[in-house]
């Protein structure tokens, strides 16, 4: 299973594909960005360096 990471890298590659597709590119930024949103939170937690571990 892939990290966080390396999950959210794929999914910035696509949307950045599928940047000049027109309306199939809205569709996959749609599909896309809540998942982008909620990899960027685990990543963002995962490496905050506020919190002491």
């Amino acid at each position: 299973m892939p990290n966080a990471s390396t999950m959210l890298s794929a999914y910035q590659r696509q949307i950045r594909a599928a940047a000049g597709s027109g309306l199939a590119g809205l569709e996959t930024q749609a599909r896309l960005s809540p998942t982008i949103r909620a990899l960027l939170d685990v990543v963002d937690d995962d490496h905050d360096p506020r919190v002491q571990r």
